[in-house]
């Protein structure tokens, strides 16, 4: 990943439209074919490292529904478990 500052009015890349004067951070392979097609369009600033991608892991809770299939309501007498949802 490389930090670039754009030196024309435009750029689109990756991360969008940037504006003239702007900072942004590119990766390696998009810096490398912007310099070949058009060398004057951006600045390298500094190399910046790549922080390794957190993996959320998000659980999809559905309606729980009855054996009928109208919605099931959360019991209030067991106030750490909610029986209006379940895992799906």
């Amino acid at each position: 990943m490389k930090k670039v500052k754009v030196n024309s009015i435009k750029l689109n890349c990756s991360n969008g439209r940037i504006e003239k004067g702007e900072v942004t951070t590119l990766p390696d392979d998009e810096v490398a074919k912007i310099i070949k097609l058009r060398p004057h369009v951006i600045t390298i600033l500094d190399s910046v490292e790549e922080k390794p991608k957190k993996v959320v892991k998000k659980s999809i809770l559905k309606r729980a529904r009855n054996s009928n299939g109208t919605l099931k309501a959360d019991d209030p007498s067991t106030p750490d478990i909610n029986e209006a949802w379940e895992k799906k």
